[in-house]
């Protein structure tokens, strides 16, 4: 597995797309390249904020095949907007072995990935198979925490 870093630094978008089975189109591209030099999952409006001259619609049509393609893990961190971030395992057999706990600050909105801290899966019944699995802590960052804020 990859770290963010890893990532960042060795990732081939184009080839990312084809492992994928998608076709690598200029804005795909731009879309991915933005997940994957991102410090921190981005939700859809800021995706379209750092790239001003994609719209909304190419955004999320380009979010959602990423998701059916399982190129991108989504986040519900509890606000009204999901984040994604790019699966860092590559995973061939559509099974993400990647997903770590995140993090969600409650004064900044920033959501971080705690990319050392895997899930913890609890034991399922008979008969059922775990696909994915999200875990998100809400609190108060370093840096909020450090200037004191309280509720």
């Amino acid at each position: 597995m990859l770290n963010r870093e890893g990532m960042k630094n060795k990732t081939d978008i184009t080839g990312m797309l084809a492992r994928a089975g998608i076709r690598p189109t200029p804005v795909r591209i731009l879309i991915l390249r933005t997940l994957v030099d991102a410090a921190r999952p981005l939700s859809a409006q800021e995706i379209e904020t750092r790239l001003e001259t994609v719209d909304r619609s190419s955004i999320t049509r380009a979010l959602m095949l990423f998701t059916e393609e399982h190129l991108v893990h989504v986040i519900s961190d509890g606000t009204s907007s999901m984040k994604y971030e790019p699966c860092h395992s590559h995973c061939h057999d559509r099974l993400h072995t990647d997903e770590h706990v995140h993090f969600h600050c409650r004064m900044c909105g920033s959501t971080e990935c705690l990319a050392d801290t895997p899930i913890p899966l609890p034991p399922l019944p008979a008969g059922y198979r775990a696909e994915n699995a999200t875990f998100v802590i809400s609190g108060l960052c370093p840096t909020c925490a450090a200037h004191g804020y309280k509720k």
